[in-house]
């Protein structure tokens, strides 16, 4: 049962597997995750690592994305009133703040999401899961 919370604290601590997630990378063995611009793989071809296990693990990827979003639209909106006031226009701007800042964030946000559920324990192997 030890070994268990060592081998967790391991990968929690394991920025360098964080930062090759959020690079589009796995953070088992760092081989691309994505098999399109937005899509990932089923399992990762490099060491098995199953990247979605439950419908819905996606949602808390989605959240973040979403608020970087937000607060891009506040931080614009915030500067040009102050700068030039309520103008004509202004809502095309922040929507296209808004979507603009949610695709560039997704890939990041999501990668970063995998890594979090690796570092939980939650995303692994076929056999480690099997294993319990």
């Amino acid at each position: 049962m030890l070994e268990g919370s060592q081998f967790y604290d391991g990968r929690a601590s394991d920025r360098r597997a964080m930062w090759r997630a959020t690079f589009g990378r796995c953070p088992q063995c760092g081989t691309p995750m994505f098999r399109s611009l937005w899509g990932l793989h089923e399992k990762c071809s490099g060491c098995g690592v199953r990247f979605e296990r439950d419908t819905g693990s996606w949602l808390g990827a989605m959240v973040i994305a979403y608020t970087i979003a937000i607060v891009a639209i506040v931080l614009v909106g915030a500067v040009t009133i102050a700068l030039w006031g309520l103008y004509q226009g202004l809502e095309l701007v922040l929507v296209g703040t808004g979507v603009v800042t949610t695709a560039l964030a997704y890939r990041p946000v999501k990668g970063f999401w995998v890594w979090s559920m690796w570092a939980a324990g939650i995303v692994k192997t076929d056999d480690e899961h099997a294993r319990g």
